[in-house]
């Protein structure tokens, strides 16, 4: 967990390739739900307009979808973006309860100062290919800089800003995100979880070298 923009979705795509895990974005979900138009898009479109929080009841209600749709699951299962309230960190750990004989939940918590998290969103591009979705950013020093100019390495369709990607929408999900976080902290700890702290404003690799060695030392990876 960590604030928009403390690179939550990069490591989980180093994870993804190193551990084999799999990353579920809530982000993605609501955008595919908003690109169908279903009546939970245009609820998600609405509060996201406004620069609001998704009703928990909205994500709660697609997270169990996903996982209900899966034949087998992976064996393990990275929540982006999610849980971004007490009351959905409430409703994933009591549904996960009761889908899964055995489970275990690991929360890694990323630092970055409030200035560099906008300063990263604002220069932040995805592919607007509805299949790719892959992030990029426009800061030249980033790793995740596209080859050509706003153009996808991966599909070479272009690159495009989110709409909700505004200086003003994303102070206010910012403000958002930490009026829950402590909450939501506090919740899994008396659950009997650990909490892992890292410095999301190294670079990417320190990053993932830093979550590694908390992985090893809490006996995350198995």
């Amino acid at each position: 967990m960590g604030p928009p923009g403390s690179g939550k979705g990069t490591l989980s795509s180093l994870c993804v390739k190193h551990f084999g895990w799999y990353q579920l974005s809530t982000g993605n979900l609501c955008r595919d739900h908003i690109q169908r138009d279903t009546d939970i898009g245009k609820r998600i479109k609405r509060a996201l307009d406004e620069g609001k929080l998704v009703a928990d009841d909205v994500i709660a209600d697609m997270i169990k979808q996903w996982i209900k749709s899966q034949d087998e699951l992976p064996r393990g299962i990275i929540f982006d973006g999610y849980p971004r309230t007490k009351t959905q960190a409430e409703l994933l750990y009591n549904f996960l309860q009761e889908a899964l004989e055995e489970f275990d939940l690991i929360l890694v918590k990323l630092h970055v100062d409030s200035d560099l998290v906008l300063e990263r969103i604002l220069s932040r591009v995805f592919c607007s290919n509805k299949t790719c979705q892959t992030v990029y950013s426009l800061l030249k020093e980033s790793p995740m800089h596209p080859k050509a100019s706003m153009v996808c390495d991966k599909c070479s369709s272009p690159l495009v800003h989110r709409t909700d990607d505004t200086k003003d929408t994303l102070k206010n999900r910012i403000h958002l995100y930490y009026e829950n976080e402590q909450d939501i902290i506090d919740f899994y700890v008396r659950k009997g979880m650990s909490v892992g702290m890292i410095n999301g404003a190294q670079t990417v690799q320190d990053v993932f070298n830093d979550f590694k060695k908390l992985a090893q030392q809490k006996a995350y990876v198995c």
